[in-house]
């Protein structure tokens, strides 16, 4: 039969025995490694040292959207690109129409596309709070 696809990469040997990582280890090796007893867990002492050497144990946040992402998000829904859609073809229509020197005719696209972008700025400024 015929191999297929690249030659299969040789398996890594293992590596020499060392400290294996905490989630690697038994529970009685834990409490070795860590010096405590599982039924009562580490003393004031102990714990405070270990949240000044590591941290607290909680995730990453991640980073809050900026308030421009925010305002661009705004602009994604389904009904606001219908709205902008419907401002371009309001402004389109009336600029190759018999009125386009009528300013007064584009007054629905421009209104239409003033009250999307203030919507948009409105919802982004509170969600950024």
């Amino acid at each position: 039969s015929r191999a297929r696809g690249p030659a299969a990469a040789p398996r890594p040997t293992k590596m020499a025995p060392g400290p294996a990582e905490p989630d690697q280890m038994s529970v009685e090796e834990l409490e070795r490694h860590f010096g405590t007893d599982m039924s009562k867990g580490f003393t004031s002492k102990q714990a405070e040292e270990i949240l000044a050497r590591d941290g607290p144990n909680e995730l990453e946040k991640p980073p809050k959207p900026t308030l421009f992402m925010l305002f661009v998000l705004q602009l994604t829904g389904f009904v606001i690109i219908l709205l902008l859609v419907a401002a371009v073809a309001s402004i389109t229509v009336n600029a190759t129409g018999p009125n386009k020197s009528d300013i007064l005719s584009y007054t629905t696209g421009k209104a239409i596309f003033v009250i999307v972008i203030l919507n948009a700025g409105i919802a982004a400024w509170t969600e950024h709070k």
